[in-house]
């Protein structure tokens, strides 16, 4: 189960098209907005998919409990020996659903609501249903050892029910630009000129207006630099009207949402993340990993994916003056910029493949359904996943 937008979305279809190499049968339950897009995209990879309809942004007795009978009978239908549930209301529904069928359940906590920074006045209606869905059993994935020390302090499981496997990417794939210029001449940007790029769902938890306001002073200091926004949302008309209010509309190019990720990442050279919270997000690793110098708000899982000062730059979220002094220091000198991008490569391969991430499943999904079912030796996913590329 899972929503069928955003990083939530992605996340869960890397992860079934790797177990899927190695002969593990899924089908998901594409909830919310994008649900029939999502599932015809997971289909055309020839992994089992449905859209169903659910209110994502409140609670709904009726809709959820119809929700919750959809899960019944797909995991019966589909012989299903364990429920994978991403996100805090697949989350409740899902371990709901593992109780009432008798299978095992693994709930991936793609962030933390229960925290009031995440959810405001929302959080303790969030920690009330984790904390019930504790009642239900199963098994809590996070993202990063920040997340299970601060599940654990909530006392939404215990201890030998909480397993950390960190957000892989697949860094064959995104790799550095063997010719940046012509990465940017694919975009319809000066092939000559550097780069810098905020990339993402205009939300407000990506906080895009924080980009711009930190852009206000700096750019006129860097005529040469181009400045770029990737993404669609909410939010885009909004951030339109921000760019047009602080005189950056001829500065700071619109390029709407990316197909093609690689291409676009290949093409900057400094990335910037501005969220106001986050799990561990794949867009992050996937820019270090594409060669980017990375500067980043230091909130949740993107301390765990930065070095500050070492493989990238971590200012505190909604500081947006911290976030123009880092762009300010790395656009004036281009050394360590590249020292950066070059740390930031090298720890992305080094901590967050994708062969690492789907390897832990495996033996965590093999653990959970010992005698019921047979899954893949974890040594089995490298060799799948080369055979992919």
């Amino acid at each position: 189960m899972t929503k069928s937008t955003g990083g939530i979305a992605l996340y869960n279809k890397l992860l079934l098209t790797e177990l899927q190499r190695i002969g593990v049968r899924s089908h998901t339950l594409c909830l919310s907005e994008n649900a029939e897009a999502y599932a015809a995209d997971l289909a055309k990879r020839g992994l089992g998919a449905e859209p169903v309809e659910m209110a994502r942004y409140s609670i709904d007795p009726r809709g959820d409990a119809r929700v919750l009978r959809q899960v019944v009978s797909a995991s019966r239908e589909h012989a299903a020996d364990v429920i994978v549930c991403h996100g805090s209301k697949s989350g409740f529904i899902g371990r709901a659903a593992g109780r009432l069928t008798g299978r095992p359940v693994v709930y991936r906590q793609a962030s933390m609501p229960f925290q009031r920074r995440v959810q405001g006045a929302k959080a303790p209606l969030y920690w009330a249903l984790d904390f019930a869905a504790r009642g239900f059993g199963g098994h809590i994935v996070t993202l990063t050892e920040y997340a299970r020390q601060q599940t654990l302090a909530a006392k939404l499981m215990s201890a030998d029910r909480i397993s950390v496997i960190r957000t892989g990417v697949d860094v064959a794939r995104f790799k550095p630009a063997t010719d940046r210029a012509a990465a940017r001449a694919a975009l319809g940007l000066d092939p000559d000129r550097p780069v810098v790029g905020w990339m993402g769902r205009m939300e407000p938890q990506k906080a895009p207006l924080d980009y711009v306001k930190s852009l206000r002073d700096l750019v006129g200091r860097h005529p040469h630099v181009q400045f770029v926004m990737a993404g669609e949302g909410r939010m885009e008309g909004e951030v339109a009207q921000a760019l047009s209010a602080a005189g950056l509309s001829e500065r700071v190019k619109m390029l709407g949402w990316q197909s093609d990720p690689v291409r676009a990442l290949q093409a900057f050279d400094i990335y910037v993340l501005s969220s106001h919270w986050e799990g561990l997000p794949i867009t992050l690793l996937e820019a270090m990993a594409s060669g980017c110098c990375c500067i980043s708000t230091d909130v949740d899982g993107c301390s765990d994916a930065l070095e500050d000062g070492i493989s990238g730059r971590l200012v505190s979220a909604g500081d947006t003056g911290a976030l123009g002094q880092a762009l300010e220091g790395v656009l004036q000198d281009p050394d360590l910029r590249e020292r950066y991008a070059e740390a930031g490569r090298h720890r992305a391969v080094t901590l967050f493949d994708k062969e690492t991430m789907v390897a832990k499943w495996v033996d965590l999904l093999s653990s959970l359904t010992a005698g019921t079912a047979t899954l893949p030796v974890a040594d089995q996913v490298k060799t799948a996943s080369e055979g992919g590329q």
